[in-house]
């Protein structure tokens, strides 16, 4: 009995490293919308997501970029539920300038998207939706939830 917990322990670790060792880096991701301005094409899959326990950043087709540190997240969602949370955030907040891509949030689709809702340093709420290819939405969705504390909202 001894035998097997402590091979079961090894493999939990040694797959638990394994995700940490592919890295926190991931770029088959589309902005989609939210409350950070930024100019992309809505068809380039150009957006790159980096995940640490310092920060979350967001680099839109290698030039602008977005800082979000995870203590300021304040919720995460997968999903249709994605697309609505962050609808309704990017709704209650005031916007000068609205970002292009917005008009597509309203829209029903089977992509997997994913929802960071976060405060930013002058404690206003914001969103980020991203669309994210379907080999990579999980553990993005594992390492986000492990950084941030905060469970995943999906939709049904």
């Amino acid at each position: 009995m001894r035998r097997v917990v402590t091979w079961s322990l090894v493999v939990a670790l040694a797959w638990g490293q394994s995700l940490w060792a592919q890295g926190n880096s991931w770029n088959k991701i589309r902005y989609g919308g939210g409350t950070v301005p930024a100019k992309v094409n809505q068809y380039d899959w150009n957006t790159t997501l980096t995940v640490t326990s310092d920060a979350i950043v967001l680099v839109f087709a290698g030039r602008q970029g977005a800082r979000i540190p995870p203590a300021q997240v304040t919720a995460l969602s997968y999903g249709q539920e994605a697309h609505r949370r962050v609808a309704d955030m990017v709704a209650l907040s005031v916007l000068t300038i609205i970002p292009f891509p917005l008009f597509g949030l309203l829209h029903k689709s089977k992509n997997h998207f994913v929802g960071i809702e976060f405060r930013t340093g002058d404690g206003k709420p914001g969103a980020v939706l991203l669309e994210v290819d379907k080999r990579i939405y999980r553990p993005i969705l594992e390492v986000l939830q492990a950084v941030t504390g905060k469970p995943v909202t999906k939709s049904p």
